[in-house]
């Protein structure tokens, strides 16, 4: 919390400094001002001799009769006059040095003070509050692991629609082994966020190993409401793959885990379907899964702006284009920002059309970007970020940082 505070008073600091800054200046100014007021007055008063004089000059040389002398001397009094007004008015004064710095303690502190009631109010105190919470939380639980669970689950007890506690309070819960506290985490998320496939399909998988690996109701009921939102969910598919495979329906578990590949959700969950692909498929006397084609491992990752801004539950396209973006997407899947930082396969079997994939193209750039309209289409706020022209052939492991917002 240190560097948040740190981070208020220097922008505070600048707010004041911004302030007082035409207060230093407004001496000088009025200086300037009553020193342009005199010049002007006195160029008035020269100009209304020389006409003056030359008024008098044509009058001795006939030029002028005495009647019209008179009217005319009299309308360039009345000009000078009528200029001279500025100098008749009430010169400028200057503020006493108490009413001064009262006015400046006045401005500053409701300036400052209508700033936090909206940052409060509109902003993301909470949010920054709480990762800055459970940042300290992990450098504790380094050297305390049950202090850290204490602290999470008294966390997430005081801000129970802390999404972020939550998620990692199940982490922890999952990593310890204690998989019914771990679904349950899971659960609040999902009463926080709404339910989508893949939290589903977390839930579902550790209450499967906690009913004794077996799709009891409850996980059965699970999986039907991913299975509804997400049929083709990567995870729900490759839960009921191990299922299929506890209950040795080899046919079964084949078909859910090769379904499952095109969407792994990276490398590891790649490699993993994979060999549970090849045993099922030797168990059945079927060949081995070809793995011949490009494909590219993705790295995915938030910059530090984007994580604090981009909303959490947005969807993350990720697709790799011809070199100059023209025509369909040669690949292209879909994440959540929850999901971030992750990995992410794209090969031929995330082509849209058969004929346009990675391997009828010989260079591409992959570009990932955080929809806050939901649709593929690029709009106005969407957070984007993307790769350098990739050649393409063989495996490849690409870092991709979404950081620019459009």
């Amino acid at each position: 919390m240190t560097s948040l505070w740190i981070g208020i008073f220097l922008l505070a600091a600048l707010t004041a400094l911004f302030l007082i800054w035409p207060l230093l200046r407004r001496e000088k100014l009025t200086k300037d001002l009553v020193a342009q007021q005199h010049a002007r007055q006195l160029a008035n008063i020269t100009l209304y001799r020389q006409k003056t004089a030359q008024l008098e000059l044509d009058l001795e040389e006939g030029r002028v009769e005495e009647a019209a002398f008179s009217q005319m001397k009299a309308e360039i009094e009345d000009l000078l006059l009528d200029d001279a007004k500025v100098g008749q008015q009430k010169e400028w004064q200057q503020p006493s040095s108490f009413l001064k710095k009262t006015a400046l303690v006045v401005v500053i502190g409701a300036v400052l003070g209508t700033s936090l009631l909206l940052y409060e109010r509109i902003g993301g105190r909470l949010g920054l509050e709480s990762w800055y919470a459970q940042q300290q939380l992990i450098e504790e639980g380094r050297t305390d692991f049950g202090s850290l669970l204490r602290r999470l689950e008294d966390t997430v007890q005081a801000n129970p629609d802390d999404t972020q506690g939550w998620s990692l309070l199940a982490r922890v819960y999952l990593d310890l082994g204690d998989l019914e506290k771990g679904a349950n985490a899971i659960g609040e998320i999902i009463r926080i966020e709404g339910a989508n496939a893949m939290l589903l399909a977390q839930q579902a998988q550790a209450l499967y190993f906690v009913d004794g690996q077996r799709l009891s109701g409850r996980v059965q009921s699970l999986i039907d409401q991913a299975l509804k939102i997400d049929a083709k969910d990567p995870a729900t598919l490759s839960l009921l793959g191990m299922a299929a495979y506890h209950q040795q329906d080899w046919e079964a578990a084949r078909g859910y885990w090769e379904a499952a590949l095109p969407r792994a959700s990276g490398i590891d969950a790649d490699e993993s379907l994979r060999e549970g692909i090849a045993d099922v498929r030797e168990r059945l006397g079927m060949a081995p899964l070809s793995a011949s084609g490009p494909q590219f491992s993705v790295t995915i990752s938030l910059s530090n702006a984007a994580s604090l801004l981009a909303d959490q539950r947005a969807t993350v396209f990720v697709f790799a284009q011809p070199v100059g973006g023209a025509g369909a997407p040669l690949a292209a899947t879909r994440i959540k920002v929850s999901d971030l930082p992750t990995t992410i396969m794209l090969s031929d079997q995330q082509a849209m059309m058969p004929q346009n994939n990675l391997s009828s193209v010989k260079q591409v750039v992959i570009q990932a970007r955080v929809a806050i309209g939901g649709t593929p289409q690029a709009q106005e706020g969407d957070w984007q970020g993307q790769t350098q022209v990739l050649e393409v052939g063989g495996q490849q492991r690409v870092e991709l940082e979404i950081n620019r917002q459009l």
